[in-house]
């Protein structure tokens, strides 16, 4: 995710070096072709155009927003995740008397965060998360399909355990049962978005609405006999930009999970729920928070 006030010209241009290029292109088209043909009337009415303009930049922007509901919606998840998390060592380390056992539970808490990550991004989780599991779990998560289901799995049979052998009451069960079912449903959440693709038909008519755009907005000055001026060199690149990189927006906001420099940043979230997790059993050596890198915060 980009932080605050990172967002500058240099940057702009790297990220979007290819449509800069497309639209020096397009205009330089145009004015070659208004140089060599005689055109006896405007290629197209600029009041045509206009009102095109005005109905298909409702319907991107439309679209930016519904891409910005799931960006939205995933960051609240993980916003929760945090939380929830948070809760359940809290009460496994009020609740729970078998100290090895505090231990194990909220460092199995933490695996699934990096493991969640890690599902969500298609990555292999490996070495994040073994240090975490003693060798009985790793075993298991790693022959299971879903390794956060899995874990939140073993979760339970511990606390099985351990209300049987009379660590854990049954009534303070309930409320660490209840804080895991939080967590399963902000999981089943975020696979949701995930494996939920934006309609395709929606995503191409976009796409091709903003280079249609693009490209007969230049058009729309050419006129015969004249010449394409000094402002409209400037403003026309401009407003073509604007069509292209609000499609673009939109279609980098709807998948918030691909580990992106606009996405939600779940490395460094997993990184704070660690360190607030570690510091909460008493551990002194936690790993720093992370920092952003040129602005980004992955």
């Amino acid at each position: 995710m980009i932080v605050s006030d990172s967002t500058h010209l240099g940057r702009f241009a790297r990220a979007h070096a290819a449509y800069i290029v497309a639209v020096i292109v397009i205009v330089v088209g145009v004015e070659v072709i208004n140089d060599h043909i005689d055109f006896d009337r405007r290629a197209l009415s600029p009041t045509s155009v206009g009102l095109v303009v005005t109905a298909l930049s409702i319907f991107l922007a439309f679209r930016v927003g519904e891409a910005y509901a799931r960006w939205w919606e995933a960051r609240v998840l993980w916003g929760g995740i945090v939380n929830d998390s948070r809760s359940f060592a809290r009460q496994v380390i009020s609740l729970v008397s078998d100290e090895p056992a505090r231990t194990r539970l909220v460092h199995r808490q933490i695996a699934w965060t990096h493991a969640l990550r890690h599902a969500l991004r298609r990555e292999e989780d490996g070495e994040s998360i073994d240090e975490l599991l003693p060798e009985r779990d790793r075993e298991r998560v790693a022959a299971a399909s879903n390794h956060p289901a899995q874990l939140m799995l073993e979760q339970a049979a511990d606390l099985s355990r351990l209300q049987s052998a009379g660590a854990l009451d049954p009534i303070a069960r309930l409320a660490l049962e209840d804080s895991m079912s939080r967590l399963t449903a902000h999981q089943g959440g975020c696979e949701r978005i995930k494996n939920t693709a934006f309609p395709d038909r929606v995503a191409y008519f976009s796409r091709l609405t903003a280079w249609g755009l693009a490209i007969a907005i230049p058009c729309v000055v050419l006129e015969s006999g004249n010449e394409i001026d000094l402002i409209d060199m400037f403003v026309t690149p401009f407003l073509m930009l604007a069509f292209l990189l609000t499609e673009r927006l939109g279609a980098e906001l709807k998948m918030p999970f691909e580990n992106r420099i606009n996405d939600t940043p779940m490395t460094a979230i997993c990184r704070t729920i660690e360190i607030d997790l570690r510091q909460q059993l008493g551990e002194r050596d936690v790993p720093a928070p992370l920092e952003p890198v040129d602005g980004v915060l992955m």
